[in-house]
């Protein structure tokens, strides 16, 4: 009896964290439609990968619902997912402006960014320290 509640609140752990893993793919495919369509896409692959893995796993009452080959395909998807959330994060600190990732911590980057040149005018009557 003490086995089948292990494995019933192990399962029951299962769930809420697939539960929790398909909510953050999801923000994260909402997120992503700022950028490329190629990363959008790769979101949206990751968002329903883990929508299978949880259907797969949702319907067991205990593991021995699960098949081998459906833990194997499960453990596989996550790991594919796991990979490419990290391309994700890296495309993101390699392509987005950094404005955007820092946010309003740097005011000065926010308002100047260093592709846009900053009027002359505006510094007019300023003293610099030489």
């Amino acid at each position: 009896l003490a086995a089948l509640q292990v494995e019933a609140r192990t399962l029951a752990m299962l769930r809420g964290l697939l539960y929790q893993l398909h909510a953050a793919c999801t923000r994260l495919a909402a997120g992503a439609r700022a950028f490329p369509s190629s990363v959008q896409e790769t979101a949206g692959q990751v968002r329903h990968g883990m929508e299978g893995v949880q259907a797969s796993l949702s319907r067991a009452r205990s593991f021995h619902d699960l098949s081998g080959l459906v833990l194997a395909q499960s453990r596989e998807t996550v790991t594919w997912a796991q990979l490419s959330i990290d391309e994700l994060l890296e495309h993101v600190g390699q392509h987005a402006p950094l404005p955007w990732l820092v946010g309003p911590f740097a005011p000065a980057l926010v308002e100047y960014p260093e592709d846009v040149p900053v009027e002359m005018a505006k510094w007019e009557g300023c003293i610099t320290m030489g």
